[in-house]
């Protein structure tokens, strides 16, 4: 377990200057998270990405819908931050209500916004360097 710990340290410290980094060109990681219902995984999901998010100084706008939101007006959602230039990525946290596709949704995310792939089972840090990479790219 220590060489577990002693791993993320140097994981999130190398994502932490690599943060550093894009502040100091004047570009902002900011991570859009989009959850649906208050399902215990989901929210223990977002909790974890949101505090490791804050460690590292990457902005996320959370966006908190009821279970029983439409898909209609789920895509809207997906499509508004899609157009948000201010946003670098967006993160469906899952589990979603089983009345909406993930994949579905997915593609729906610009490829360059998306980090997760439907299902993915991928640890904050991971995410969390998937968006400082999209903002690195909306900055070119």
């Amino acid at each position: 377990m220590p060489e577990s710990r002693s791993a993320d340290s140097v994981r999130l410290a190398a994502l932490q200057a690599r943060v550093d980094t894009l502040y100091n060109e004047y570009t902002f990681p900011v991570l859009a998270t989009i959850r649906a219902g208050e399902d215990p995984a989901a929210v223990a999901l977002e909790e974890r990405l949101l505090e490791a998010a804050q460690a590292v100084r990457i902005r996320v706008r959370r966006y908190i819908l009821p279970a029983s939101v439409s898909r209609a007006d789920l895509e809207l959602l997906i499509r508004e931050i899609n157009a948000d230039f201010l946003l670098s990525a967006l993160f469906l946290v899952e589990p979603i209500p089983s009345a909406l596709d993930p994949a579905a949704l997915a593609e729906l995310i610009l490829p360059g916004k998306r980090i997760a792939a439907p299902g993915e089972q991928a640890d904050p840090l991971t995410l969390l360097n998937r968006v400082a990479d999209a903002a690195e790219r909306s900055a070119r």
